[in-house]
């Protein structure tokens, strides 16, 4: 039976008339990390021996690590767990990004990937945007979000909690989190990020924690190619059958899914000189907005108009198929 407090998690059910529609956009590039925060159902339970045991044991089973206050007694392989390539997977992408177990860090993230079970939502796409212009709106989350709120008639907040721009704070109608980048590649293609909030979907008020990458790369043609996924990892098999229930999954990936385009169309509406919405937009109107407007436009001309006269990647002859890819395993 689920609990509706305490560590089962948040299964309040919204006052009698309350209007439980999804948001339609979320702020730019927040909103696919703060809407990552509708996978993360419960709030882990505080850690101990089991989660101390299955920490060492993931740890030295999948990378070959015993890692910092692991002895190895704690490093045996615990009962109900297969140390399979799946299971591994998220030990040695982790580890491929950078992430160490001796930081803080990294030993809150590796021992949430270590849990039993494991959900994971990921989408897709192209964005018709260089490289150039994805770092930039990554880099001023502030920014993206007011031209997202101006153009796509929303109300999102988000604001940076120190100087390195590393944490952040967002929130929405019903939504607040709080996100932490842990690891950036050079290029800043590749992003890892933590974070903690809670959120309204469909029946419930959710709360927990879920960790986050996002990888983009330019294409031929000057467009960026995107990966987001997104992860939690329930305490129960009861809850990681919820936050797999079609319904529900089908209701997380269409808001993912939403937000790109709205991150897409917002751009893409100010590349094409529609200006009315920004000029009427308050959070524009003072001399930091006009400033920042300038800047994005400038930006803007110099690299999208490059990217429109691209040559087109070479026709390539097709060739028969090798053989039937494998279909991507299932946490």
């Amino acid at each position: 039976m689920m609990r509706t407090t305490q560590q089962m998690g948040v299964f309040q059910q919204p006052a009698r008339g309350s209007d439980t529609a999804m948001p339609r956009a979320l702020n730019c590039l927040t909103g696919p990390l703060l809407t990552a925060i509708f996978i993360a159902l419960i709030t882990p339970a505080p850690a101990g021996a089991s989660d101390h045991l299955t920490y060492c044991a993931g740890m030295y089973h999948c990378l070959q690590e015993c890692p910092p206050g692991c002895s190895p007694e704690d490093c045996i392989p615990q009962k109900g767990i297969n140390y399979s390539d799946t299971y591994c997977s998220i030990f040695k992408e982790l580890q491929a990004r950078g992430l160490q177990s001796a930081t803080a860090p990294g030993r809150q993230i590796y021992r949430q990937a270590a849990g039993r079970h494991r959900v994971e939502y990921r989408i897709e796409g192209t964005l018709p945007m260089p490289a150039e212009v994805m770092r930039y709106l990554m880099n001023n989350l502030p920014f993206a979000t007011q031209l997202i709120n101006a153009y796509q008639g929303t109300d999102f907040k988000t604001a940076y909690l120190d100087r390195s721009k590393r944490r952040f704070t967002g929130s929405g109608e019903r939504l607040t989190g709080t996100f932490t980048k842990v690891l950036q590649n050079a290029p800043q293609t590749r992003s890892l990020y933590t974070g903690s909030g809670t959120v309204e979907i469909l029946a419930w008020n959710l709360r927990g924690t879920t960790v986050v990458l996002f990888d983009f790369d330019e294409t031929e043609t000057r467009q960026c190619a995107y990966r987001l996924r997104c992860m939690v990892f329930p305490d129960s098999a009861i809850v990681k059958s919820i936050l797999n229930f079609r319904l529900f999954r089908n209701s997380i990936i269409g808001v993912l899914e939403r937000t790109c385009r709205s991150v897409q169309d917002s751009a893409m509406a100010f590349h094409r000189g529609e200006r009315a919405p920004v000029e009427n937009y308050p959070g524009f109107k003072n001399a930091e907005g006009q400033r920042q407007l300038e800047a994005f436009e400038e930006l803007l001309q110099r690299t999208m108009q490059d990217a429109e006269t691209a040559p087109e990647p070479a026709t390539k002859t097709p060739q028969a198929p090798a053989g039937t890819a494998p279909e991507s395993p299932q946490s």
